[in-house]
């Protein structure tokens, strides 16, 4: 009796090394080490607030506040019961669902149930390959989606570059149109002031004036269209620096290279030059036209008396065109001179003065009809211009996915009713009896919570009976195709689309690392509750 005496001890403690040594029921195994007793074999609830025996651990009593003594029993049912789901993923359910006689589904392994009321069958084997089969399947779905949208974001970016290529042609052209317009302008200007040059000398100063500052605005424009043309040729011939055969020794593709190293050590200063010449021109022309503001009757009159294409104005504005031109002869590289030079020539702007006696009522009609019509080519031109900026600051999503499904309308048959939505665009109900047709509502905004580009609303559609205007809210999960699955009618005129399309698609990696994050989830909070 001795021996067993002094060996009782010894024995509840190895018990309670084999039972802390086990996997305690409802811990996950990140958790084992909070139940391990203390070498009088006790344990501390893990809020700290008691220190009870370790044999009171899941003895379906609640002894701690925070029910963390009974992690494998229903006594403190607030608490949560982890399901190892060996084979499957594991699981959380509520402490209140353990032994309550129902085989729970997030708990696959049956571990929720001790077998005093019912044995539930470890199905994690069939479940897992069930899951698994489904997550391949979803991820073959997924690449098959995100393929369909990386070819939609390609699409859209040849699209964006070709509309940014139009934007900068049109530019181009309005600048060219605007310095035509000014030389016609400027031309039904000469041909009105002489048919008043006899009627007023002051009217005649202001008529030179006003013709003069057109013609600084029309060699403006040229400059203007000439460095553009310098800055594409710049772009050109450093491409071809960069991309040329260094093996392949072609003289002349050499001596364009070098003229390209000599020209671009000196392109800054060289643009800041000619625009400091041309700022300084402006200058010269507007105080020659103050100075002839003050010029007295006699001066006028001489100065009419002078042929206008021998007056110092016009001399002037030959100048100009002469000067830049002799400035950029100077500093470009012949490679940059050949044609370059020859096309500003082409447009340096001759003042076509006629005499008096061959000006007539024919001339002048013609030189209007003429300004209308670059009026109107001006004004086309900015209505392109003004589309395509448009078009460039609609928010097709993130990486502009939505651009080439714009218009892109698809339909769903709901039995009584037809369904159909255009992205971008409206959303319609058709009567499958009679074929009348309903309006839903017009693309109004994105409006996702996680995800802006998700969900799609369109608003503004006809009015109901006695209620509000019907309005859509499309929410769109990833598919290889644009697909309406369902549509629903929670409240009165609201209807809610449930659709796929690519265009919300995310790469596997963003999908499994979604995944990661549910599964980090499940280990601090139920999957499955049972009410």
């Amino acid at each position: 009796m001795v021996s067993i005496k002094y060996n009782l001890p010894c024995i509840l403690a190895a018990i309670l090394l084999v039972k802390a040594d086990s996997s305690i029921r409802g811990v996950s195994p990140e958790k084992f080490d909070l139940y391990q007793p203390s070498k009088e074999g006790t344990w501390a609830c893990l809020d700290g607030s008691k220190v009870i025996s370790y044999s009171a651990v899941n003895d379906d009593y609640c002894d701690c506040a925070d029910g963390s003594d009974e992690p494998g029993t229903s006594a403190c049912p607030n608490t949560y019961f982890y399901c190892a789901n060996i084979g499957h993923i594991p699981a959380y359910i509520k402490s209140y669902a353990v032994n309550d006689g129902v085989c729970d589904e997030a708990c696959c392994d049956g571990s929720d149930e001790n077998g005093d009321l019912i044995s539930c069958p470890n199905r994690c084997k069939q479940v897992g390959e069930v899951y698994r089969k489904e997550q391949t399947s979803l991820k073959k779905s997924t690449e098959a989606g995100l393929n369909a949208k990386r070819q939609l974001i390609e699409d859209a970016q040849k699209q964006v570059a070709l509309w940014e290529e139009d934007q900068t042609k049109i530019e181009d052209e309005i600048i060219l149109k605007k310095s035509n317009l000014l030389r016609l302008q400027r031309e039904l200007k000469d041909l009105e002031s002489h048919s008043f040059v006899n009627s007023s000398k002051k009217g005649s100063k202001k008529v030179k004036c006003q013709s003069g500052a057109l013609e600084v605005a029309t060699l403006k424009h040229d400059i203007i269209i000439l460095k553009k043309e310098l800055n594409v040729l710049k772009s050109i011939l450093g491409d071809m620096k960069r991309d040329h055969n260094h093996n392949f020794h072609d003289m002349a593709v050499k001596s364009a290279i070098s003229g390209y190293d000599e020209f671009v050590t000196r392109f800054a200063s060289i643009e800041a030059e000619i625009d400091d010449n041309l700022e300084n021109i402006n200058v010269d022309e507007s105080s020659d036209f103050e100075a002839e503001e003050e010029e007295n009757d006699e001066d006028v009159e001489e100065n009419e008396s002078v042929p206008e294409e021998k007056t110092p104005e016009v001399e002037g504005k030959h100048s100009v065109v002469d000067v830049v031109l002799d400035k950029l002869d100077s500093i470009l590289p012949s490679v940059l001179k050949n044609g370059l030079l020859d096309k500003l020539q082409t447009k340096k702007v001759v003042l076509d003065v006629k005499d008096d006696t061959l000006s007539n009522e024919a001339e002048l009609e013609n030189t209007r009809k003429l300004v209308r019509e670059a009026e109107d080519q001006v004004n086309a031109l900015n209505n392109d211009l003004e589309k395509i900026k448009k078009d460039l600051s609609i928010d097709y999503g993130v990486d502009r996915e939505w651009l080439k499904l714009k218009d892109v309308c698809i339909e769903k048959d709901e039995g009584e009713y037809t369904y159909s939505l255009c992205f971008f665009g409206d959303a319609y109900q058709k009567s499958n009896k009679d074929s009348t047709r309903t309006h839903l509502g017009k693309f109004a905004k994105f409006d996702g919570v996680d995800d802006l580009y998700k969900v799609h609303v369109h608003n503004h559609g006809t009015r109901c009976w006695n209620g509000p205007e019907r309005s859509v809210k499309a929410t769109i999960e990833c598919g290889l195709n644009n697909e309406i699955l369902d549509v629903s009618e929670p409240e009165k005129c609201e209807y809610h689309f449930r659709m796929l399309s690519p265009a919300v698609c995310k790469s596997v990696a963003d999908v499994e690392k979604e995944e990661n994050i549910k599964n980090d989830s499940a280990n601090k909070k139920p999957i499955h509750e049972e009410l």
